[in-house]
């Protein structure tokens, strides 16, 4: 099949900033449509370079090192530093329905975490598939009502396996708190160690209130994203640099020490790699291409 058939796909849509991939546009949530239709089509044609670059642009997106995730995560904000990531990604359970169908297995731990950040009701009530003008031109020679907003919603399994997910990552954390910041020891280094009266107490107290913002899921709470462990871990990290906290008086940064610092941003980023490594198992997906897991289509 030659390329022409893709034509009425592809016509409309610009090159974007990613030199690889020339035919999607920047308003990436837009594309997937026509992205998830290219690369059935071309899938089914043998149309191999069209295919690689519809996985090149599913990859960017549901990426499968965190490396990858944490760039993505910082293109989910506007220009006004806003996190919208359904602006700048499709919903993931169309994308969780897209790679069961064509046996995408590395874009599922990114695609079943990101649909975990929501809360149970808002996983349960699913989303609505995108309008396309072939499902109006479906409409049309069939002589069928057409309903432009259909809901898509996962099947019990799925819905399980997310649930199952969400708690997995959250007993993580919890234990990471446990583990990492509740009496935590100073660093064998520490500046204050020596100290007289009170050994390491202002690492000690900069480590309670470390734990404190964490329990309270403050910066998670104010994005929408309180629950998200890796992007609470990243704000746990990113304390031991801020001036902006306060004392009662005046703006100031934790008193940690230097060493104490680099001792926990090192266990942080290892707990960091440690969930992502872990996301295919708290999903359930290490056999996911040996089973069939349904997308309902309500």
């Amino acid at each position: 099949m030659t390329d022409c058939r893709f034509s009425f796909f592809l016509k409309q849509i610009d090159q974007p900033p990613i030199p690889c991939i020339r035919y999607f546009k920047r308003s990436r949530a837009l594309d997937f449509p026509a992205i998830a239709a290219v690369l059935r089509l071309s899938t089914k044609y043998l149309v191999e370079h069209l295919r690689r670059r519809c996985l090149a642009r599913l990859d960017t997106d549901w990426p499968l090192t965190l490396a990858d995730w944490d760039l993505r995560e910082r293109r989910c904000h506007d220009e006004h530093g806003r996190y919208i990531p359904r602006d700048y990604c499709i919903h993931p359970i169309l994308v969780i329905e897209l790679a069961l169908d064509m046996n995408l297995s590395s874009i599922l731990p990114a695609a079943f975490y990101d649909l975990a950040r929501y809360g149970p009701s808002k996983i349960m009530s699913g989303t609505t598939a995108p309008t396309t003008t072939f499902h109006r031109l479906i409409s049309q020679l069939t002589n069928t009502p057409f309903h432009p907003n259909t809901p898509v919603r996962l099947s019990r399994d799925l819905l399980c396996r997310t649930l199952r997910g969400r708690e997995a990552s959250q007993r993580y954390l919890a234990a990471f708190i446990e583990k990492e910041l509740h009496c935590r020891s100073p660093a064998q280094d520490c500046l204050y160690r020596l100290d007289t009266v009170a050994p390491s107490k202002q690492c000690f107290e900069s480590f309670y209130f470390i734990m404190l913002n964490i329990l309270r899921l403050v910066g998670g709470v104010a994005c929408g994203r309180d629950s998200d462990p890796l992007f609470t871990l990243i704000q746990a990290m990113e304390m031991l640099s801020r001036t902006d906290f306060s004392d009662g008086q005046r703006q100031c940064g934790l008193k940690l020490c230097q060493p104490c610092k680099v001792d926990f941003a090192a266990s942080a980023s290892k707990a960091r790699e440690e969930i992502w490594s872990l996301l295919p198992q708290w999903f359930a997906l290490v056999d996911v291409e040996k089973s069939k897991l349904p997308v309902d289509l309500d």
